[in-house]
């Protein structure tokens, strides 16, 4: 898996609801349910209760990072 591939999955995805699964720090997970909003190079940004959340693609490329498209 590249950065092309997640980005050309994401644009499939753009403007719908997705839950983002984000494993941090001492085996912490965090979760978010939001709609893409926002495309980048290197990011991409999701809308959760009115605010803007931005991810990086190599972060779901390494696991740190889980998108579920709902």
């Amino acid at each position: 898996m590249n950065i092309d591939i997640v980005k050309t999955e994401m644009k499939k995805h753009l403007n719908e609801k997705v839950e983002i699964s984000v494993y941090g720090l001492r085996n912490k997970t965090e979760y978010f349910i939001g709609t893409i909003s926002k495309l980048y190079p290197y990011i991409f940004t999701v809308q959760v209760n009115g605010v803007e959340k931005s991810f990086n693609y190599a972060d779901v490329i390494t696991g740190e990072v889980e998108v579920k498209y709902m």
